[in-house]
């Protein structure tokens, strides 16, 4: 397959040439079809929902849609999806995270390749959670976010978690009240269509702070809140919106009868009305930022606190 001019220009720019994260498409999920490259991008090939097998030698003719790889931050594929080599190459340079959604609840992650070629965001992460001190005031400062308060006492994480629970259970039951739904509780592992919407809203914004992490390079496993989880630092992201978007929404989609596919549709509006992925970064960047080294760029250690210039020949001779 000869690639167009386009696509081999598009190929050659660098991470930190790509669209910037605030000016992407939240997320884009598909379903039932083949994600391939073709001569002038990345496509989705429609197969329907008839789980035949893949022909083995040539692209089906069906629809096909041109996917914006390069100005979306995730990629969400659903059941019946498949990703060829190429295509997934694509979406990696292109800084997307993919993301696999099974219907029976398996989630997975593919991070996309960092749209900076800089380690220092992950070297501010390093120094913030290897402090004890350093997190504790970083776990405040998302606490506050989260609660929308101020006056909490700056040494009672405590009592923000406190207030966290309480607000959590209060909202919950105001919720069920509000939309007649009788003995409602949480709980991830329920088929009932709250819980369901939950979970997919949930899964939603979970991707959408695996992006951010993913341009800045840092590992979602180092939580500030949460700890312990491989995806720990997304759980204190996503938990900033919860409470206003993705609880209310999943409770006033259930007595619509919206279905996923409504509620998608809704939650990716109110992301891109809120700007949340914009937000989210900056909300890393300002907790990151008082960590980060004086110096960006190579170098090697050198001991006694001591570094030196990296790509340089030491050998003697």
């Amino acid at each position: 397959m000869a690639y167009s001019e386009e696509a081999l220009a598009f190929s050659t720019i660098s991470p930190s040439e790509q669209i910037r994260l605030e000016d992407r498409v939240s997320y884009l999920y598909v379903e039932y079809c083949l994600i391939r490259q073709d001569r002038t991008g990345v496509i989705a090939i429609s197969r329907g929902d008839e789980r035949a097998p893949e022909p083995v030698n040539e692209l089906p003719t069906k629809t096909r849609i041109q996917l914006p790889v390069g100005g979306l931050a995730t990629l969400i594929l659903g059941p019946g999806t498949s990703i060829s080599q190429p295509a997934a190459t694509s979406c990696a340079r292109s800084g997307v995270s993919v993301l696999f959604s099974g219907s029976g609840g398996i989630q997975s992650y593919c991070l996309a390749t960092p749209l900076t070629s800089s380690a220092r965001w992950a070297i501010a992460q390093a120094r913030l959670v290897a402090n004890e001190a350093r997190q504790r005031d970083a776990a405040r400062i998302l606490y506050r976010k989260q609660l929308g308060i101020d006056d909490v006492p700056m040494s009672s994480i405590a009592a923000m978690r406190g207030i966290e629970g309480r607000m959590m259970r209060d909202l919950y039951k105001k919720l069920a009240t509000k939309h007649h739904i009788k003995g409602f509780r949480r709980d991830t592992n329920s088929p009932d269509y709250v819980n369901s919407n939950l979970n997919l809203a949930n899964y939603i914004l979970y991707g959408c702070a695996a992006s951010v992490c993913s341009v800045l390079g840092i590992n979602p496993a180092l939580g500030i809140i949460h700890r312990g989880n491989s995806r720990s630092l997304l759980f204190d992201l996503a938990d900033l919106y919860k409470r206003e978007i993705t609880i209310p929404l999943a409770f006033r989609m259930d007595k619509e009868h919206g279905g996923a596919s409504e509620l998608r549709k809704e939650l990716r509006r109110c992301i891109q009305r809120r700007k949340i992925l914009e937000e989210m970064m900056k909300i890393m960047m300002s907790i990151l930022e008082p960590h980060l080294p004086k110096r960006d760029d190579d170098r090697l250690i050198g001991g006694m606190n001591h570094e030196v210039p990296g790509h340089t020949q030491y050998g003697s001779g």
